[in-house]
């Protein structure tokens, strides 16, 4: 029933909001007519009328058309003992010195022209405090008359029904009214819903579908055209990536030529300069490698046990002479690259030994859905102003240090940033509580 609903909806969203917008008040029109048949009380489905008047008239008609004075008394007579409402005209009665409504004033007029002109057609005052319709009367040519008495009037239901009558109708049509929109939003956005979580998991190292192209047209437009952004995306990213591979890898054979040149100088205080700037174009070129390297996602993604690969990784710098730390339960499971995840966090330690004292390797397994891992040091930290930028690949906050023998060329937190996004994590940093740096990579447990 569903799927043929959304057939026989137009295509575009607009002509669907408006169909599904009209039919919602046909049908609260719909509903509001039935609740006013069925259940309405009988005082509020009368209609007002003023049959008394109808009667007056037909005696009226018939007064006129006798041929004899007896013949008109005989028919006032016999419809004065007919109808009880009915009474003979005072022969002082005037009509009513208040303003008539219109109603009131329609109804004398048709009366005067159904009886021809020949009579006087008067509307009397109401007698003492009686509601209702005034008492009309007939005065013919001889200046006898008839006058004729509305029936009591019906008394008005009672507020409180009324109200509550009110109260029920408003509630079934705010009911279904909101039952259709509802259906409506789900019926239109949903569509929109599916796409923004497309875009969500979109990875431009997987070819996997983007988003199936459903809904109305617009909606259908904007998945085909995301669809299509996506492959140009992806073969920029791989054209990019194969054009910085191959130059930095096509690099390291003329550094190795001139390594290969250098041993031949004389000199040892200049080869020894020009062997150390060979040394450190090789670092850079081999940085850029493994940034372009670690910065795809891994298909090799398993369950792996977090604890252990970190105590590992503390061990080894233990080894070196470091003060590593590793903090945390010890057992806690994620999916991973557990390769990739331990260049992440080895880069984050060597960065933090470089420029700090004791490292301190925190595991925070306490949310079901989320681990992160936080690498702590005591070094000077990294200004606020400074933390976004330093994420970019080869920024240098402090270029006398970047160039010392052994450091790095801003690559290692861009690798670190580009590991955490392809586990579709995050890397943050932040102040550490008593001074330093606090570098945190957060990632879901499961897909």
């Amino acid at each position: 029933m569903r799927r043929l609903l959304l057939r026989l909806l137009p295509a575009r969203a607009a002509a669907q909001i408006t169909v599904i917008a009209i039919g919602s008040l046909v049908l609260a029109n719909l509903v509001t007519i039935v609740t006013l048949v069925v259940a309405l009380p009988p005082e509020l489905k009368r209609v007002p009328n003023m049959p008394y008047v109808t009667q007056l008239v037909s005696i009226g008609q018939m007064v006129v058309a006798a041929p004899t004075w007896e013949a008109k008394a005989a028919i006032i007579e016999a419809a004065l003992a007919t109808h009880p409402k009915l009474a003979l005209l005072p022969a002082d009665a005037r009509a009513t010195a208040r303003r008539l409504p219109p109603p009131d004033e329609q109804i004398v007029e048709s009366v005067t022209e159904m009886l021809g002109g020949a009579v006087e057609v008067l509307v009397l005052d109401k007698p003492g405090e009686q509601r209702g319709p005034p008492p009309f009367g007939l005065r013919f040519g001889d200046g006898t008359g008839l006058v004729m008495s509305p029936d009591p009037m019906m008394r008005p239901p009672r507020a409180s029904a009324f109200i509550g009558y009110l109260v029920v109708m408003l509630a079934l049509l705010a009911c279904l009214v909101g039952l259709l929109s509802l259906w409506a939003a789900r019926a239109v956005a949903s569509p929109l819903s599916r796409l923004a979580e497309a875009v969500d998991r979109f990875d431009p190292d997987r070819d996997d579908l983007i988003a199936a192209e459903q809904g109305p047209t617009e909606v259908k437009r904007l998945a085909r055209a995301f669809g299509e952004m996506a492959a140009r995306i992806r073969r920029l990213v791989d054209d990019r990536t194969r054009m910085l591979a191959a130059v930095s890898h096509d690099l390291r054979t003329p550094i190795t030529r001139l390594r290969l040149r250098a041993d031949e100088i004389s000199d040892g205080k200049q080869r020894r300069a020009i062997v150390a700037d060979l040394a450190l174009m090789e670092r850079m070129v081999g940085g850029a490698l493994s940034y372009l390297r670690e910065g795809r996602a891994s298909g090799s993604m398993a369950a792996t046990d977090i604890p252990a690969l970190l105590q590992t990784i503390c061990d080894d710098f233990a080894d070196l002479g470091h003060i590593v730390v590793f903090e945390g339960p010890m057992r806690a499971s994620a999916l991973c690259d557990s390769d990739q995840m331990t260049r992440a966090v080895t880069n984050l330690v060597d960065n933090a030994i470089k420029f700090g004292g004791k490292v301190v390797v925190r595991l925070d397994d306490g949310d079901p859905d989320t681990i992160a891992v936080i690498v702590e040091d005591d070094g000077p930290g990294i200004a606020p102003d400074e933390r976004e930028k330093v994420f970019e690949p080869f920024y240098r906050s402090d270029l006398a240090r970047t160039l010392k023998q052994g450091s790095g060329f801003g690559l290692g937190l861009a690798i670190v940033r580009a590991i955490a996004e392809a586990h579709r994590g995050e890397l943050t940093l932040a102040e550490r509580e008593g001074g330093g740096l606090a570098a945190r990579i957060s990632w879901p447990r499961r897909r």
